[in-house]
């Protein structure tokens, strides 16, 4: 029954950003980017959980919502999966620091790709200046995020002291 709340809580994440919030030219690319860090959480700590096609689906469900070229934030979820999965393979010792840091460069390279394909979209210069502050809110609210997520992920039931559904669910 708790099988699809980590894809649920990104699908939440997807409308916060889609919603008309106004403000600064970064908050709504920054709300973006969160959901791509939901991507990557959920990745690293339940990939099972976090199929590929569930992410893509996700990412292009962003694409049609912010009326942007299909694909992009596809690609972008697409990347923030398979670095959350390399994250949790990774023989580094993996460290709250670490997987944060791994979090900052995948959020940039998403950022960079959809900001690129974009402009070449719409034939205009990418904003890196909000692409750059996006990155920066979304990197300063992961933590908060990742609290959040962390207690959802405490909510998987025990059976006999042990997890239903072990680590790598």
């Amino acid at each position: 029954m708790l099988r699809p709340l980590p894809a649920f809580s990104v699908f939440l994440l997807v409308l916060l950003a889609i919603l008309p919030w106004g403000g600064p030219a970064w908050f709504e690319p920054a709300l973006a980017l969160l959901s791509l860090g939901a991507i990557y959480f959920w990745s690293l700590r339940r990939p099972r959980l976090m199929p590929a096609l569930v992410v893509f689906g996700l990412g292009l469900l962003l694409d049609v919502l912010t009326h942007g070229p299909l694909g992009v934030w596809a690609a972008a979820a697409l990347i923030a999966g398979l670095a959350g999965r390399l994250a949790r393979q990774s023989r580094v010792h993996p460290g709250r620091f670490r997987n944060f840091m791994f979090l900052v460069l995948t959020l940039f390279l998403a950022a960079t790709l959809v900001a690129i394909v974009t402009s070449l979209a719409r034939w205009q210069w990418p904003p890196w200046r909000s692409v750059g502050e996006a990155v920066v809110a979304a990197a300063c609210a992961y933590p908060v995020l990742a609290s959040l997520l962390s207690v959802v992920d405490g909510f998987w039931p025990m059976v006999d002291g042990r997890p239903l559904f072990a680590r790598g669910d």
